[in-house]
């Protein structure tokens, strides 16, 4: 764990990453109105069926989501509460589903790979 996926190493990993982001960022939405908030729950709810009994999410649908963007503008990925958690694991589930990996690919996946893609 901990490479290019972060947290991620699987489809299993991806499906638990999922569920604890959505719980957290509920957990902060029951403090109160959050737009920011809101939008991940939408996005991570897009993510959740697109990829509902294993099914492999279209190009389209992997584009239309931008949690990691969201995280990286909205959250602070440094904060040691629930902001903070959530952060880190929206950068490893917006990278994951973008890439769409199979359990190989990400078992195996390392920093140079990333980079390598974008002709780095």
């Amino acid at each position: 764990m901990g490479g290019v996926y972060g947290e991620i190493d699987s489809r299993t990993d991806f499906e638990r990453a999922l569920r604890e982001a959505m719980g957290i960022a509920n957990r902060i939405l029951s403090s109160g109105r959050n737009p920011v908030i809101q939008a991940v729950v939408e996005q991570l709810g897009a993510m959740s069926r697109a990829s509902e009994g294993g099914r492999e999410p279209s190009q389209d649908e992997r584009r239309s989501v931008n949690v990691g963007l969201i995280a990286v503008r909205e959250l602070d990925a440094d904060r040691q509460d629930d902001s903070g958690l959530l952060a880190r694991k929206l950068y490893a589930l917006d990278s994951y589903f973008r890439e769409w990996p199979t359990d190989e690919q990400a078992t195996s996946a390392t920093d140079a790979d990333f980079w390598r893609r974008f002709g780095l």
